[in-house]
């Protein structure tokens, strides 16, 4: 018989931070694969979480290299990626810090993941919806303007094939954004689109984010996807503008999660 091997406890490794206080901060119970990803990824989330507080030190490079298992040339190489997605500045004689949330990169997949999973008071998401809104509804104009009539064919089949998958949740989602990025690609603007597809690819992670639509809700949904299609076919820009803008910030309303309040 196989005996189940039993989960190695996560190590607690202190580390001495500026001023003689000490920080306590857990150890990984085993090493991943890849070791400087899962270093960045892990300190990522320390950093946005809080657990590694605006203002503090990292700890050295021998209390990282303790707490990961890890050599000094995995835990600089993973410090260089935080100084790069602009979430920790080193700084002679204070060590390497923990910079202003104003300064973090959320274009940064890994930022970006991490901010979504830890926002509690919704602010990212209602951001996010902000972006969506100003650049998906000038895209869509765009669209409107310049779409070849082939261009408008592929647009019109990804609405056909969005209509169809009202029943299942998952699909609908994925059809959904395929609608989104055929209206993205023929407008041309491939800065807008890149920052769509990178925000929408963690943001469709989240459950906060699509939250639970119920068949009605996806039924609305395709109503409106159908609204924006008519105002590109017709070609008009500004009513196209307006249903997809419409289109973002209704969906949100309805599934906008609630904030709990502050004990």
């Amino acid at each position: 018989m196989v005996v189940p091997e039993e989960p190695t406890p996560a190590r607690v490794v202190t580390a001495a931070a500026h001023g003689g206080t000490e920080a306590q901060l857990r150890a990984w119970p085993r090493r991943p694969a890849r070791l400087a990803t899962a270093v960045v990824e892990d300190l990522v989330d320390r950093i946005v979480g809080g657990e590694l507080a605006v203002g503090s030190a990292l700890p050295t490079e021998p209390v990282l290299c303790e707490m990961f298992g890890v050599s000094r040339t995995v835990v600089r190489e993973a410090v260089k990626s935080l100084e790069g997605m602009r979430l920790v500045r080193a700084q002679q004689g204070l060590g390497t810090r923990v910079r202003s949330v104003e300064d973090w990169d959320l274009l940064s997949p890994v930022v970006l993941s991490a901010s979504v999973r830890h926002d509690a008071e919704r602010s990212i998401l209602e951001d996010l919806i902000s972006v969506r809104r100003a650049l998906e509804s000038q895209m869509a104009a765009e669209a409107s303007r310049s779409a070849t009539e082939a261009q408008l064919g592929h647009i019109e089949e990804t609405l056909s094939k969005l209509l169809a998958e009202d029943h299942d949740t998952a699909r609908f989602f994925r059809a959904d954004l395929a609608f989104h990025d055929a209206i993205m690609e023929v407008s041309g603007n491939r800065f807008g689109r890149a920052v769509i597809r990178t925000v929408n690819t963690e943001a469709f992670r989240s459950l906060r984010y699509i939250g639970e639509p119920t068949l009605e809700d996806m039924r609305q949904s395709n109503r409106e996807h159908q609204e924006i299609f008519k105002r590109l076919r017709a070609r008009q820009d500004a009513k196209a503008a307006q249903a997809m803008d419409q289109h973002i910030i209704e969906s949100w309303l309805k599934r906008r999660p609630q904030v709990l309040p502050h004990r």
